[in-house]
């Protein structure tokens, strides 16, 4: 054994002895007591040293000391010596002048106290205890401020809508905070609304944002027209009505004679429980107060969690689908994305907004209390809001967990007769069939979309020769047609993933109206030439000033189809072509009665031929979209479609600012 050691040339080492580990921890037991002896003893003997000690340097190099002596310090990665180093040959270079010397000691004192808090438990006790006497309007538990019934804020600006946020935990350690509950209510007309809701949001300062399952649902609030004539039943979500929306008034194109617009719409999102104007110090004084102990700071907060999660939609969904799943089989237990498609069909039928709270405020308040010196210096100094959106776009990449929409039939059937059987009051045999079998799928039930785990990501440029670009990605995409009295789902489309992209110009940003380029520079291709080539002629193109975003859309193969979902393609567009032939003129209007007569003949002839071939084609159809779908099945690949969102720069030119702030000192 000794002789393989010695071939090896591997060194021997012994274990420390008993007298060094001894002499190691005698010196820092003794390190703190040598130094703060020391600097008494210089304090007696020379001026100097009294600087030294009012920047706080020895302080600090005491407490660094203390700490690696109890085994918690601060930076407990570093090397002591390493840090004393530092802090003291800083202070040497900064006793060099009288302007450093101030900002070393600007900075010491805070390091002090950041030192003390990790270090030591009793000015942990002695802040909550301060920020407790301060902050009586927050719940502050260890190191977190939790906040609690917040006014919800009115959207009065371009569109009407009401944000709730339930409740903000914001945790000191961590740098981040949550928000409990947020619900959002977006009129997007005076018929059709837009309910979104999630249980939680994470937002960690410089890592990301987190975002829970959401939830988003389309609602019709108008009993639309079955193709033109009335329905005989119901809408599918009045037998569904709760106890709490009973006797309120519907989501929808209801009016109300004398009531605000906006009163209107706060009673319809709320179900009748609107939350009442107030000005921003009111709202902020009506935030719940509490006069909170230490012992019971911790259980208040978690009962208070507690009844968050017990009245939230999402949850009282989810606890109905679930006890649905235990007495049937409607829903496959182990299918997370049929399980969101059936919360999301719940949800449909509940108010935009659950659970207002008893105060808002609106956003055009909120906007006077921002200072016009800051506007102006926002305006002055544009380069600026570029410098803090680049770092904010990058290091806060947005991860929802997954997303799930929902339409209601009704709604996609009064969308088609919007877009594709507008205007027509023909009653003939086979188009009546169609629109029956067509109604008779859609009507009764819900149309989910999930998509699966999304990650986006925005690059905001710094120069303003590059443009904002934008980027997500879903893991998978799945549609569900849901029964909403059987809550049954079945799968009618599935998809690998789709991610899309989008270009923004820079001149959109806020107080860059000054790179916003000439009409005739906006572009390139030969539409845009000729609108410049008109202005140039004196013809008015201002209702044309427009610029684009670039938009691009894939979806990922394999994907499948349902039967049913192919079955109802292949109806829509027959009865396209049916209506088409319908509408279409004779091609002999005006031409003498006999002859004119005689063609109407054969051209209604040559029409009925055409009708019997398209509607004799189910089964080529059929067996053309089967041969598609299969192939569909196996494929990999990418569908895509790009193109342009106009985007109006009317509003965009005329914001008055560089007329009366001057030109741009840093652009």
């Amino acid at each position: 054994m000794g002789s393989s050691a010695a071939h090896d040339g591997a060194p021997s080492v012994s274990p420390p002895s008993h007298t060094a580990t001894t002499k190691r921890w005698l010196w820092r037991s003794l390190a703190p007591s040598i130094i703060l002896t020391i600097a008494i003893s210089r304090l007696l003997v020379y001026r100097w040293a009294w600087r030294w000690t009012l920047s706080g340097a020895p302080v600090l190099t005491l407490l660094l000391l203390h700490g690696d002596n109890s085994g918690h310090r601060v930076l407990a990665f570093c090397h002591i010596w390493t840090l004393l180093t530092t802090i003291n040959l800083a202070y040497a270079v900064a006793s060099t002048s009288w302007l450093l010397y101030w900002v070393f000691t600007a900075l010491c004192y805070p390091l002090i106290y950041i030192a003390c808090l990790f270090q030591y438990k009793i000015f942990g006790s002695i802040t909550r205890w301060m920020l407790r006497a301060f902050l009586k309007q927050l719940h502050f538990v260890d190191d977190k401020i939790a906040l609690f019934d917040i006014p919800a804020l009115e959207i009065d600006t371009e569109v009407d809508g009401l944000l709730v946020l339930r409740g903000i935990t914001v945790s000191l350690s961590t740098l981040s905070f949550i928000v409990h509950g947020v619900e959002v209510g977006i009129k997007l007309s005076d018929d059709v609304e837009l309910a979104i809701q999630t249980e939680l949001v994470t937002v960690s300062l410089f890592r990301g944002i987190q975002i829970d399952d959401c939830f988003a649902n389309i609602k019709s609030g108008k009993k639309q027209a079955a193709f033109g004539r009335p329905r005989p039943t119901s809408m599918v979500e009045e037998p569904r009505e709760s106890s709490t929306t009973a006797g309120m008034p519907r989501m929808g194109g209801a009016t109300y004679d004398g009531e605000p617009r906006a009163s209107q719409m706060k009673e319809k999102m709320t179900a009748g429980k609107p939350p009442k104007d107030t000005s921003n110090t009111a709202a902020y004084k009506a935030i719940k107060k509490e006069p909170l102990q230490s012992d019971g700071a911790v259980e208040r907060y978690r009962r208070t969690l507690e009844l968050l999660e017990a009245s939230n939609a999402i949850s009282q969904a989810r606890a109905h689908v679930r006890r649905r799943q235990s007495s049937t089989d409607d829903v496959d237990r182990h299918d997370e994305a049929a399980l969101r498609a059936a919360i999301c069909s719940q949800l449909h039928s509940k108010p935009s907004v659950p659970n207002p709270p008893q105060r808002s405020v609106k956003v055009t308040a909120l906007r006077e209390l921002s200072s016009p010196r800051m506007k102006r210096f926002m305006h002055r100094l544009p380069m600026l809001l570029r410098l803090l959106l680049n770092p904010l776009s990058y290091f806060h990449p947005v991860t929802i967990r997954s997303t799930t929409v929902t339409a209601s039939g009704d709604y996609i059937q009064s969308f088609l007769v919007q877009v594709v059987f507008k205007s027509d009051d023909s009653v003939e045999a086979e188009l009546e069939r169609l629109r029956e079998s067509i109604s008779s799928w859609v009507t009764d039930a819900h149309f989910t979309v999930g998509l699966g785990s999304m990650a986006g990501q925005a690059h905001v440029p710094v120069l303003t020769h590059s443009s904002i670009l934008c980027q997500m990605a879903f893991d998978g995409v799945v549609a569900h047609r849901a029964l909403v009295k059987k809550i049954k789902i079945y799968e009618v489309l599935k998809l690998r993933g789709a991610d899309a992209s989008f270009v923004v110009p820079t001149f959109l940003l806020p107080h860059h109206e000054h790179i916003i380029p000439r009409k005739h520079n906006l572009g390139a291709g030969p539409a845009m030439r000729k609108k410049a080539a008109a202005a140039e002629d004196g013809v008015d193109e201002t209702s044309n000033d427009l610029a684009n975003v670039k938009m691009a859309v894939r979806a990922n193969l394999p994907a499948s189809l349902d039967q049913d979902l192919l079955n109802l393609i292949a109806q829509i567009a027959k009865h396209s072509k049916l209506l088409e032939m319908e509408r279409s003129p004779s091609p002999v209007d005006g031409d003498a009665k006999g002859f004119g007569e005689f063609t109407d003949a054969v051209n209604q002839k040559v029409k009925d031929s055409v009708k019997k071939a398209v509607m004799g084609g189910d089964q080529w159809l059929a067996k053309l979209a089967g041969k598609v779908l299969k192939k569909l099945e196996v494929i990999d690949g990418d569908l895509g479609y790009s193109g342009d969102i106009p985007v109006d720069l009317t509003s965009y030119r005329s914001t008055g600012w560089l007329e009366a702030e001057g030109e741009k000192l840093l652009p």
